[in-house]
């Protein structure tokens, strides 16, 4: 799974990223080496390394950014943000951590309700029924887990 990392403005007529104030969000060593290899000339006015916090700041006081597609999007349809055209979107991989111990039985549906949240994402009902459960069994996994390492003798 993986989500797109889109530039967004909420300047309407921007046509490049040196013509709003710009935020740097970090996406991690990939998003980096390929941002600066586009934009090497490029000093953001602010970074952040937490999404949700870059992307109120943008909205409450104007600029750009990169986004996760997923998070701008009920902001494109409202006006609020704007795609700036013409400019590179990256992949953003999706990672899921596991514990060797985890009783398959949990995990392989809860990898499932994690799958398919991303085809629900345009049917909101169906999402809202995924994401119960896709928690339902996370947390199942969870308790599962700590039970398995509180049972487990210590070195």
């Amino acid at each position: 799974m993986e989500e797109k990392l889109v530039l967004v403005t909420t300047d309407p007529v921007a046509k490049r990223l040196e013509e709003t104030s710009y935020v740097l969000m970090d996406w991690g060593p990939d998003f980096g080496r390929q941002h600066d290899m586009n934009f090497p000339d490029v000093a953001p006015d602010l970074s952040f390394d937490l999404g949700p916090l870059a992307l109120s700041y943008v909205l409450s006081s104007g600029g750009s950014g990169y986004f996760r597609m997923s998070a701008v999007e009920q902001h494109l349809a409202a006006g609020e943000l704007h795609l700036v055209p013409d400019m590179p979107q990256y992949s953003y991989p999706v990672y899921s951590v596991r514990s060797a111990n985890v009783d398959e039985s949990v995990v392989g549906p809860a990898l499932a309700g994690l799958r398919a949240i991303p085809k629900a994402i345009s049917r909101p009902k169906r999402l809202h029924r995924s994401m119960e459960t896709a928690d339902r069994l996370w947390f199942r996994c969870l308790a599962h887990w700590q039970c398995s390492d509180s049972r487990r003798p210590s070195a």
